[in-house]
């Protein structure tokens, strides 16, 4: 009898701590109120931080802060107590608990060097909190769960009720693929505005789907339930499509990939020999091809504002504090990653020369905003020819051909 009022009153209390009186939202009648979504959340990730532990590394630590507050900054719920923080555990993952509680697994970070492709992951965690995704499968389901509270008193046990409750078995359960392409969607669309390379994104759809082929999908977090790799690659580029991206990536049959920019008969490149730091040519092209396109929507390009920084073992170029380039031994050769940072970085100032004549010319081509149903209409009477990657000559019309091998 003792245990049947403890349930029950336990019953009684979570019952109540889900239907908090919110104000009324004519467009959005959330059952789970903000407060309450954020508690839930927080004790979530406190369980996922008792199970994983915090990896506690500096500088890992900042880079994260950094990437994921710029992109926090352009959802629509940016006045979230946002918050990210790496699980000590090699695994390759990422997941978001409600009320902005974002976890990436140490794995992660090792296996995504760049921080675009570090972007376009928290882009999509960001994106779960700021849909209410798991918030909303949890409303969904909470009328069952209540009916499991009510077994769990009728047979003298509450553990249907606890594992019914917790945040961490919603997210679990996983996402429908209509919220996994929103929350790809989202991504992309933080990831832009923030100023990240907007192939990010797609890289890392083809890293994780490589990895899930060789090590097998562990059907959770940024694995669980998206939909077919094929669908979601084409809906990345169709968005990719729209924003006319310039310089172009190509990616070459021997296995080398270019960054081209042509503009009035003129032809600038570069060449990415092999891979780097776990990322093949191809996805280095990319990567560089969007950077600078980000270098274009600033503004006229400033050419002494491409800076090299030194940390021995490799170098980066900047565009301010934009990330273009990270040089690594394998990419330098017999000299040292700073002075061929220095060299790309020389190459960038030749292209700005380009860029700006490109832009003088078409100013309306770095002011296209895909999430604009205007901008989107205007691409849809363009040839499909347009966009079509082409490799140029390499014995014409080139004023620079700078190659990280």
């Amino acid at each position: 009898m003792k245990q049947f009022w403890k349930v029950l009153c336990l019953a009684v209390t979570v019952l109540c701590f889900t239907l908090t009186a919110v104000p009324a939202q004519p467009v959005q009648a959330a059952m789970i109120g903000e407060e309450r979504e954020i508690e839930m959340g927080r004790a979530a990730g406190q369980q996922l931080e008792r199970e994983y532990g915090v990896y506690q590394d500096p500088g890992q630590q900042a880079r994260l802060e950094r990437i994921g507050r710029s992109l926090a900054a352009q959802c629509e719920r940016r006045n979230l107590p946002f918050q990210f923080k790496i699980l000590n555990t090699p695994e390759v993952n990422a997941l978001a608990c409600p009320g902005g509680f974002i976890y990436v697994f140490k794995g992660l970070l090792d296996y995504m060097p760049d921080d675009a492709e570090l972007a376009g992951v928290l882009g999509h965690e960001i994106g779960h909190v700021a849909k209410r995704h798991t918030v909303k499968q949890i409303e969904k389901n909470m009328w069952t769960q209540m009916a499991s509270i009510l077994a769990g008193i009728a047979t003298g046990s509450a553990d249907v009720m606890m594992a019914g409750m917790v945040v961490t078995d919603a997210l679990a359960a996983g996402y429908s693929r209509a919220d996994e392409s929103a929350a790809d969607r989202c991504g992309f669309e933080y990831a832009l505005k923030a100023g990240y390379s907007p192939y990010g994104i797609l890289i890392t759809m083809y890293k994780l789907q490589q990895l899930s082929g060789e090590y097998g999908n562990p059907g959770w977090g940024l694995f669980d339930s998206h939909p077919e790799p094929e669908e979601r690659v084409r809906r990345m580029k169709g968005l990719l499509e729209t924003l006319q991206v310039t310089p172009q990536p190509v990616a070459n049959a021997d296995g080398t990939a270019d960054v081209v920019e042509t503009h009035d008969g003129r032809t600038w490149r570069f060449t990415f020999t092999g891979p780097a730091n776990g990322n093949k040519a191809e996805y280095r092209a990319d990567i560089l091809a969007g950077a600078l396109y980000q270098v274009k929507r600033r503004g006229p390009v400033q050419p002494e504002r491409f800076i090299v920084y030194d940390r021995g073992g490799e170098a980066t170029v900047f565009y301010d504090d934009l990330q273009l380039l990270t040089v690594t031994k394998q990419d330098a050769g017999s000299r040292s990653p700073a002075d061929y940072a220095k060299q790309a970085a020389a190459g960038f100032r030749e292209w700005a020369v380009l860029a700006n004549a490109e832009r003088a010319g078409n100013p309306q081509a770095f002011t296209i905003d895909p999430f604009s149903k205007k901008d989107r209409n205007k691409e849809k009477g363009k040839e499909k020819g347009n966009g079509k990657e082409k490799d140029t000559d390499r014995k014409t019309g080139v004023t620079k051909n700078v190659q990280a091998k």
